[in-house]
């Protein structure tokens, strides 16, 4: 019997260890501090509490379209997380330090095969310093997708994001719900990952898909080799592009590299060593030992696409005509990445940085704040971590330029909001 008992003790101690074990992994995976001081007040954790939403919206004007074995819908349908701030005297949205005219609006956008959990890392962080941030699953390009997950359904994610404006703002016209004047609708923004980056620079730029009430837009790691100048000058939208020079999805050198000669009025921000997967938050766990992130994700996407996929090649988007040049894009993981990545989790520390001090830059309610942002995203942000490169337009010194990109406030409303052809049909029966 005493040996049962020492047994079951010696067990016990075990399991206690382990589970310690497993926390100290979980508590510490996502812990990247830096060393600067202008980094470390971008960093801070901000003014308000976080709550997060969860809900499903139905777009019965649009369909999803066959795929495999599934047989389509007559709707899309949109599983979503709003991150929201509070704080505690608030019952919902924060109403000590909420702006006159409401919080800033973020529309995220997930990567192929993912799922709008990729950016929580980024939620938090907008959201504990005042911002709305909305992510949805995707119908047809997340990591559950019936049918397997489809490239070419992001010609229809710029329409998802217009109405996920709209169902947000709707909304916030209606004096019945919790969120009745909380958002402001000339602060709307949209970023996302990989197949999300492209999604939003779409959204932003694409003549025919964009949609106008948007006033700033980050790509990160997105596809971009197939959209031309021409394409670049269909709206006055400040655009940051985030990338890893590392990254064997989607090759920097066409995607990321060649940006600012495509797009001049456009900044770009650079990982060095940085890979595609280390932009998910999921990664700080997955990939934290590994030593390149993208080498696993290789070989799963090229298991979900063709052999000979071109990330340009996605029908609906136009052609020329619209800037899209269908036949640039690259090959994905040709080659297979040969360098050690950046930890995970310090590159999304510092894709937080130069985001957050992006969407700062144009939205920040006073301009006292957005030169700030402006200032430290141009100089501070590479000053003080030697692992990044900025690049914006050229021509100015470091003040000036920033302030050429984003430290003008919003356009006025009439000047935003969609045309009629990019609304043609009823108006959206929205659940």
């Amino acid at each position: 019997m005493r040996v049962l008992k020492i047994v079951a003790i010696a067990a016990l101690g075990l399991v206690l260890m382990l589970a310690c074990a497993v926390g100290l992994f979980f508590a510490t995976a996502g812990v990247d501090t830096p060393e600067g001081q202008a980094s470390r007040e971008v960093l801070a954790r901000g003014p308000h509490q976080v709550k997060k939403l969860d809900t499903t919206f139905v777009d019965r004007n649009r369909p999803t379209q066959a795929n495999n074995d599934f047989a389509g819908s007559d709707e899309r349908r949109l599983v979503t997380s709003i991150s929201y701030p509070t704080n505690a005297n608030a019952r919902g949205v924060a109403r000590e330090g909420r702006p006159a005219n409401g919080f800033p609006l973020i529309v995220y956008s997930h990567g192929f095969m993912s799922r709008r959990s990729e950016g929580a890392y980024l939620a938090r962080h907008f959201a504990r310093h005042g911002y709305f941030f909305v992510a949805a699953d995707y119908p047809l390009t997340n990591f559950a997708s019936p049918g397997g997950p489809r490239f070419d359904d992001v010609a229809h994610q710029p329409g998802d994001v217009r109405f996920l404006i709209d169902r947000l703002l709707r909304w916030n016209d209606d004096s019945n719900h919790e969120f009745f004047g909380t958002i402001d609708p000339e602060r709307i923004g949209v970023m996302g990952l990989s197949l999300g980056g492209m999604t939003s620079t779409l959204a932003a730029f694409h003549p025919e898909l964009r949609d106008d009430r948007i006033g700033a837009a980050v790509s990160i790691a997105g596809p971009s080799a197939m959209f031309t100048p021409a394409f670049f000058e269909t709206a006055e939208v400040p655009f940051l592009m985030i990338a890893g020079d590392a990254d064997a999805i989607v090759p920097y050198p066409e995607n990321a590299a060649s940006l600012p000669e495509r797009a001049p009025r456009s900044g770009l921000v650079t990982l060095k060593d940085g890979s595609h997967v280390g932009f998910a938050d999921i990664a700080r766990y997955t990939s934290r030992w590994s030593r390149h992130g993208d080498t696993l994700a290789c070989g799963a996407l090229m298991g979900a696409v063709t052999e000979d996929a071109d990330l340009g090649d996605v029908p609906g988007l136009g052609g020329l005509d619209q800037g899209v040049a269908r036949d640039q894009g690259g090959r994905l993981c040709d080659p297979l990445p040969s360098v050690r990545s950046m930890r995970p989790a310090r590159q999304q520390m510092l894709t937080t940085l130069a985001a957050f001090s992006f969407f700062e830059s144009r939205f920040a309610a006073e301009a006292a704040e957005r030169k700030r942002a402006a200032d430290y995203l141009a100089t501070e942000l590479s000053g003080e971590n030697e692992d990044v490169t900025v690049r914006l337009p050229s021509g100015h010194d470091p003040a000036s330029r920033t302030v050429a990109i984003s430290t003008s406030p919003p356009r006025p409303a009439e000047h935003r909001l969609p045309s009629a052809p990019r609304h043609s049909g009823s108006p959206a029966r929205l659940r």
